[in-house]
This record gives structure tokens, sequence and C-alpha cells, in this order.
């Protein structure tokens, strides 16, 4: 047995059975085998068992059943520092990929970080969903530089935070974050007004004042 088996086991399980969710309790019934050996051995860095790891490797469609329908439960907000260098450690020399992607390879390690670090911060860590926003806004940068279709998001920064964390509490199992906080952003920024297309020494159609004027005279 290996993860590609555990997988492909649970797949053909989802297909024949179809639930309409699934959760690791689910997988513990239903898919025994594959299960005990996930349990022994797919485990992330604080020894758990790592279902995002195994969740990726199933289906899209597959993806979306994982505890669909269930509300995550409310969480205490904490600092732990070591936690957070668990994860940065370990990926040190894999961060450039939020500056900086060459191939699928850098993109595939940028996706893997990012999530690992939502988790954490899906638990209530507060230094993760910092670092998170931290990290995403060099991706947001480029994205509003080179992208037409976000180019209105420039100098929103105060809005850009809040699209950050409610993309980092809403994220699911299934997907990239990146690309998810990507469409979040894509699809918010349509009714957005470029700043850039505002200027206070613009013309007002009502005063025929500068709109600075307007606001000194006030």
């Amino acid at each position: 047995m290996n993860l590609k088996k555990a997988v492909r086991n649970i797949n053909r399980s989802i297909i024949k059975k179809q639930p309409k969710s699934i959760d690791h309790k689910w997988i513990k019934n239903k898919c025994k085998i594959s299960y005990q050996f996930i349990a022994d051995n797919i485990k992330d860095e604080f020894n758990n068992t790592d279902w995002d790891l195994v969740v990726s490797g199933l289906e899209r469609c597959n993806q979306k059943l994982w505890m669909k329908g269930v509300k995550r439960e409310a969480i205490e907000s904490y600092k732990n520092k070591d936690e957070l260098s668990i994860i940065l450690d370990k990926y040190r020399n894999k961060l450039y990929t939020f500056l900086a992607q060459e191939n699928r390879e850098d993109k595939i390690i940028c996706d893997l970080v990012s999530i690992k670090l939502v988790r954490l911060a899906q638990r209530g860590n507060i230094l993760a969903k910092e670092k998170v926003v931290e990290l995403s806004n060099h991706l947001i940068n480029q994205w509003i530089e080179f992208n037409e279709g976000l180019a209105n998001w420039k100098r929103y920064n105060e809005l850009i935070i809040e699209v950050q964390g409610g993309c980092i509490r809403r994220f699911r199992y299934a997907g990239s974050f990146v690309g998810y906080l990507y469409r979040t952003m894509e699809y918010s920024g349509r009714g957005i007004t470029p700043l850039d297309k505002f200027s206070l020494d613009d013309i007002s159609r009502i005063t025929g004042k500068r709109i600075i004027e307007t606001f000194i005279n006030k």
C-alpha cells in the first residue's frame, strides 16, 4: 500500500457509494485499509494526519465532497511563534515562489506552503494569518501590475486585507488557495472603481470647481 493506491481506493469507494459528503470518519468506515495506511504514514509537520495531501489526490468532483455542508466550529485566537517556525523553517528555501514562479513545480510548492499556513491560521494562530497576508501580498502586487482583470485593486490596500482574511477563513480542502484568492479578487474587483481614474483636481459637474476646493472650503 502507498498513498497513490490509498487515494485510488477512496475514489473508487466514493464513485460506488455516491455519498453526499465525506470526511475522515467516512473513509475509516468505508475504506478501512486505506484509512489505516493514511493514519499511520501520512503526517504533517505537527504529526497530524495530512488530509490536505490526501484530498488533493482525489478526483476533482470528489474533492468537493470533503466535509461538504459541515460548519466550522468557533475557534479561539492565539499566537504561537514556534508553530509558525516549524512550517517556515521547513520551507524557508521555497518562499521565493511567492515572488517568482519559473515553472509548474514552483506553483505547486507556493500553493503547498500557503495551504499549510492557512490551515494553521484556521486553527486560530494569528501569526500564521499575518504571514499568509504578508506572503500573498507579493502575489497580489504582481497580479495587479500585470493583469488587467485585477488592475482595479490598485491602492485598495485595506479592502485587499479584508478579502485575504475572508479567503483564509472560508478556504476548504478542494483546490488551490492561491487560485481561490485570485478568483475571489477577480470577481469582487469587477465592481470596484479604479482610484487611478479619480483625481481631486477633477472638476465637479455640480459646483464647477475642482473637487479639492470643495473639501478645502468645508
